[in-house]
């Protein structure tokens, strides 16, 4: 499997996707989405993989959405537009278009993605973990929702699964104060 923003291996067993962006503390770009879904999918239909492990290059697991790729972006011209989107996705499975089911696609993975995560977690890359069977955390790592510190609502899954795997009210401190915690 060729890639740019990620690695993928399988060893012993076990497939490691390792999010390769550590001079950007591995954040988040549409390449690596698009990256991990397809390691994703073929670790799932490899027999020879048990387990699958993520995590980042570097010092940190990942620092969010790539706000600088995202400004650029919008700057350029080349977002997308609605109607573009719709012409683009005629016809094809609602599934699948745009990744409208950003990540509760890893519940389809038939075999346990665990996220050892080795830094700095923010955002979208937070998102990601809570979607994950098993997160294992090092005592150096930070974690933060982040998006109430930019004015933003907590997306991608976040307040829907937030809640359910640390209760309503530590996450509600969390979504609403925006709070890093070591």
């Amino acid at each position: 499997m060729q890639t740019r923003e990620i690695l993928y291996d399988v060893k012993d067993h076990v497939a490691t996707l390792t999010l390769n962006r550590p001079d950007k503390l591995n954040a988040w770009t549409q390449v690596m989405e698009q990256e991990v879904r397809s390691a994703m999918e073929a670790a799932a239909t490899d027999d020879a993989v048990r387990a699958i492990i993520v995590t980042g290059a570097g010092r940190g697991f990942c620092a969010g959405a790539d706000l600088d790729r995202m400004k650029a972006s919008l700057e350029s011209g080349t977002r997308g537009t609605l109607a573009r989107h719709k012409a683009a996705t005629a016809g094809l499975d609602a599934i699948e278009v745009n990744y409208q089911q950003r990540f509760s696609y890893l519940w389809r993975v038939p075999k346990p993605i665990i996220a050892a995560i080795n830094g700095p977690v923010a955002g979208i890359g937070f998102c990601f973990v809570l979607f994950t069977d098993l997160r294992y955390i090092a005592p150096s790592a930070r974690v933060t929702t982040a998006f109430a510190r930019r004015g933003l609502i907590a997306e991608h899954g976040m307040s829907f699964m937030l809640p359910r795997l640390i209760g309503i009210r530590p996450a509600l401190d969390l979504l609403f104060s925006g709070r890093i915690i070591d």
